[in-house]
């Protein structure tokens, strides 16, 4: 399969709100936005995407994280080598910010999301750099940042990730799938299995390929796949 980021309904949607961002960055108006969705819907890949696409810094919270860690791993990000205290972090994050004019992605966000000054920090960054920053992360992301009003004010593009439909995972096969082709049929019995998550879909995506590639068949559908398990069984 390519290693390339199918454009599904998902991935369109955080494009365009990222434009709006970066629109928005540039006239002064709030250009923070909000990627959210359960497990599995793609979040992380379309920000990781967009990230690449705008030159951007991303930086992925983690359960431990505290103030200090949060800005050391931004700050090393944008390319500081040792560690300094909070104040000075935060001056070369929002200095570094402020002349590369590069957007920044927050991924797994509810890690920090109970964390006032974890989010008071970001809206500090946000306010002083001028650069559009994407929080991503599940769906009581919103309701936990809206505690903050401050921050929260500021955000002015929601995507909420929806499951994947036919579209999307036609899409899908159609970009990434280079060795046969998966007739509509087996796509429909793999979209019912997956139950619309992104990540089972690329897993039975890739075990239908290499089914079709191991029995040389251009073309693929349902009869030929029969009962084949599309996902690892669990044991």
């Amino acid at each position: 399969m390519k290693t390339v980021v199918a454009k599904t309904k998902n991935v369109l949607a955080a494009f365009d709100a990222y434009q709006i961002l970066n629109d928005a960055a540039q006239s002064g108006t709030p250009a923070i936005g909000m990627f959210t969705g359960v497990a599995g819907l793609g979040k992380t890949t379309a920000g990781s995407w967009l990230f690449v696409q705008a030159d951007g810094v991303l930086v992925r919270c983690m359960m431990s994280d505290t103030l200090g860690t949060f800005l050391e791993r931004l700050a090393q990000e944008l390319g500081l080598d040792q560690r300094q205290r909070k104040a000075d972090m935060l001056r070369y994050i929002v200095h570094e910010l402020s002349i590369t004019g590069k957007p920044l992605f927050i991924d797994e966000c509810d890690y920090i999301a109970e964390r006032k000054d974890v989010l008071e920090t970001i809206r500090d960054i946000y306010d002083l750099a001028n650069v559009p920053i994407i929080l991503i992360g599940y769906n009581q992301l919103p309701k936990k940042v809206k505690r903050l009003e401050q921050l929260y004010s500021r955000i002015s593009q929601h995507v909420e990730f929806r499951p994947a439909d036919m579209d999307d995972i036609i899409t899908m096969a159609s970009e990434m799938v280079t060795d046969t082709v998966i007739e509509q049929d087996l796509l429909a019995e793999l979209l019912q299995a997956s139950a619309g998550n992104f990540r089972r879909i690329h897993t039975g995506l890739s075990a239908i390929e290499a089914f079709a590639r191991s029995n040389e068949m251009q073309r693929i559908s349902a009869q030929h796949w029969g009962d084949l398990p599309f996902f690892p069984s669990v044991k």
